[in-house]
Parts: C-alpha cells; structure tokens; sequence
C-alpha cells in the first residue's frame, strides 16, 4: 500500500463525466481487496464475516487516510466453496473501475508493441541484455526504431518500471525486473540465504549492526548466486546505487575505514545514547541552530534513507567513536545522520533525524567564536529541499507526496520537535516558545538575509505608548 500510494500517478481530469466522478476521499489507482481461506474460518456466516472485517482494519490500522483513500472494495472468498458467480462479480467490479481510469483505451506507438513483443520473449533467456542487442533487436522488427525512438521506448518502459535502463548506465539493460529485485535481496537478506562465511564473520556482523557492507562480504554473497550475477555484478551495484539501496559515503581523506558501501535499511535504529551526548553537545560547548522540519502527511518509509543517500554525496559523514570500539565509525544511525560542513576544521555538523512524518535538520556550531545570524545557513536548507522535491518528484515520481517546511526551538529534544512554527512574509523578531515556555529571539538563519521572516502560531505583541 505504501508503495502504490507513492508510486501512483495523480489524474489530471478527474470529471470528464458523471461517471468518472468521485468522492474527494477518493484516490487512484483504484484497490481491490480480496481475503482468502474464508472456508478456514468457523463456519457462522456472521461470525466470519465479522472475522474477516477484523483482520483487514488490523492490517489497515496504520495507514494514512491518504493511503486508505485507494480502497474502492473488500471481497472475502473461500478457497474450496465460493460458486464461479462470486469471481465473475470480481472480475466486473474490477473492469469498471479499469474503464474509469484516464489509461483505458489510450492510444500506443505500433513499433513499441512489436519491441515489446520481441523483448518478452528474450527476457525467457535473459533477464539482462547489451544496449547493442537491444539496438539491433529493435531494427529487427517489422516497423524499426531508430536512435532516438529507442531512447524513448526505454525511458518510458523504465517509468513504468517494466525494465531498467539509466541514461547514463546504458551499457545494459535489465529485462527482468525480479531478477533485479532477487539481487536485491541476496544482499538484504543475505543471513537467510546462508551465505555467511566463517573467515569474514566479523565484516558480516557489521553488516547487520551497523549496515556496513565490505566487498568480502559481496564476494561471499555472489559466489553463492547463479554466474549471470557475478558477471554483472558490478553493474547492479551500480543500479542499487541509484536507487539509493546502498551508498558509498563522501568520507575525509584521513578516514581510518577503508571506502565501502553502506545499506541504510540494515542500520540498527538502536542508538547506544542520545546523539548529543554522542557528539558532545552541550550548552558550553554548541550553538544549536532552530530545527528546521519538513512535515509530511504521509511520508514513504525509505524517503530518509533516499536524502541520506543525496547528503553523503556533497558533504562527507561526520565520523564518531563507537562504544566498545577503538577506530571510529562513520555517524550513521537509524534514522539518524551526521554530515560534516566544515571539513578543515570539523567546527559546523548538520544532524538529520527523522520521525513519524517529519525529516527535521539542525546545525551544531562547536566554534568559541561562532554566531548564528540571519541566512546563515540558508544554502543548506534549501540543498536539503532541493533534494527532497528531486528525489520525490523528478527521480521517483512520488506525486502524492508533499511536505511544508516548518521550523522549532533548537533547544526542543529531537523526540518532541512537532514543527509548530510557519514561515511567511510576516515580520517578527521575538516569539513564544511552546516547548521552553519563554520568548526567544528569531535569528532567521534558515531565511532570506534581507526577507522578512516568520508568523508564528503565538504572537508577542509589544505595546509603545
């Protein structure tokens, strides 16, 4: 459902007709929920169908309204009783709601189905083609695609993600978007697979503590596979780079690890203790910039590891002794990240934490002599930003995700942070604090230097008589 949710095109025309209106609570496209092994259920016909309604809210009970907005139709069905009329009546609704979509009918290029044709039947054989074979299979047919048309075909299968094909990885293309996944997974899920090897132990359990992937540990995970994976192995590294799957971190030239990859969703969300003790962070020893929130209201599970991913190619990760540990380790968290802004002298550090439908950032200055004035970190906030609306609307096409930026106390513990404040034209110099209870002076270091800065949901009214 998350997926569907993120992935899903929203419809440019929604009444075109009276049939294809909906509800405002209405979202595309349409789900169709069907439960099976009804027959499995105690046989009162009230009681299973209570029985049957219980599970779905229990499978539903965390998602978004936005998310439940899919849901046209729930269908309970026996694997051995249900008479041949109860699938029909399925097989109608889902029809309907297919005939209501704006893709229903749409016309498609004749050279593209004839390719289409061509490459299903090649995907049988191999789930991963040269872009040469793929050029010469595509004038092989009865209506040829020339340079640019195939350019075209392949963008357009890869937004529909029925193949995998980079502009700028063009050397292969992946037919076989399973066999992608399968790769995946081998590495995700490598435990399972048991391919742990007693030599590498130690490199295999940070793998799984801290989601540092050594390339040990990727020899002993292909060696396990079928050859057409090791032959390609660096390809689909590359692809699960772009993907955001794993990331090679921008590390310090005087870093004592060596340069590897890492694999976010592998890393722990158990921190030892709180990232500011982590880093030091005191009263006497840091200035905390306000925090600056991104606030969803419906935000996809892996979006942070995405931004993640974005913030490790410009800034270098902050590196922090690991409890237990002699060597430091890179600073990344669950859901926690801590990037280097000053490289020479390690002065200036942005922390990104993110939780239940926000992405909130902070700046730590360590300088004695460090002040946080207006627009001083304006470039930062808007890089995060710029990221953000790249990965959700360029990269992955999230269109039904959006966020607003808001901002809070820098003093407010990152677990209480709710992003009450608003950003606007409204001139103000002072607010009232929610969390401390207290005025506090607004530097506007996320602003403008010369814009006016903030309304805030309390108002400090001064009075001169």
């Amino acid at each position: 459902m998350d997926s569907i949710h993120c992935y899903s095109r929203l419809e440019e025309d929604r009444n075109k007709s009276d049939v294809n209106k909906r509800t405002s609570d209405d979202r595309d496209p349409p789900i169709v929920i069907v439960g099976t092994w009804k027959d499995a259920l105690i046989p009162y016909v009230e009681e299973i169908d209570h029985a049957c309604r219980k599970s779905i809210l229990k499978y539903t009970e965390n998602m978004s309204e936005d998310e439940l907005g899919h849901i046209r139709q729930e269908y309970f069905i026996s694997n051995t009783e249900d008479d041949p009329s109860v699938f029909q009546q399925i097989r109608e609704n889902i029809l309907h709601l297919a005939r209501k979509m704006k893709t229903w009918n749409k016309d498609y290029p004749l050279k593209f189905i004839q390719l289409e044709t061509r490459l299903q039947e090649k995907k049988k054989e191999l789930p991963i083609i040269s872009f040469q074979e793929i050029q010469h299979i595509s004038t092989d047919t009865p209506n040829p695609l020339n340079d640019e048309e195939l350019r075209l075909f392949l963008e357009f299968h890869h937004e529909i993600r029925a193949l995998v094909y980079f502009k700028d990885l063009p050397s292969y293309i992946i037919l076989d978007t399973k066999w992608l996944s399968d790769a995946f997974r081998y590495i995700v899920t490598a435990k399972k697979f048991r391919t742990i090897s007693i030599k590498n132990r130690k490199k295999w359990d940070e793998l799984y503590s801290r989601g540092k992937l050594h390339s040990e540990v990727l020899e002993d995970i292909f060696k396990k596979r079928d050859n057409m994976f090791s032959k390609h192995k660096d390809h689909i590294l590359n692809v699960m780079e772009r993907f955001d799957i794993i990331i090679r971190p921008n590390m310090s030239e005087t870093a004592e690890e060596k340069p590897c990859y890492y694999v976010p969703c592998l890393i722990k969300k158990e921190l030892h203790c709180d990232i500011y003790e982590t880093f030091n962070v005191t009263d006497n020893t840091c200035k905390k910039s306000t925090w600056l929130c991104f606030k969803f209201r419906f935000q996809p599970p892996h979006l942070m590891n995405h931004l993640i991913a974005s913030l490790s190619r410009k800034y270098e990760i902050a590196e922090v002794v690991v409890p237990n540990k002699i060597k430091k380790s890179v600073a990344l968290f669950g859901g926690i990240a801590v990037f280097e802004l000053q490289k020479k002298n390690h002065l200036r550090k942005l922390l990104v934490m993110t939780f239940p439908n926000v992405i909130q950032v902070q700046v730590l200055e360590f300088g004695k002599d460090s002040f946080i004035k207006r627009g001083l970190y304006k470039d930062i906030g808007d890089f995060v930003t710029e990221e953000l609306e790249k990965i959700i609307h360029t990269r992955f096409k999230m269109s039904n995700v959006e966020f607003e930026k808001k901002f809070e106390c820098g003093h407010t513990k990152p677990e209480l942070v709710t992003g009450s404040n608003e950003f606007s034209e409204e001139q103000i110099t002072e607010y009232l604090c929610g969390t401390c209870k207290t005025p506090h002076t607004f530097d506007g270091e996320w602003s403008e230097i010369n814009s006016k800065a903030l309304s805030v949901s309390v108002y400090i009214l001064h009075l001169y008589i």
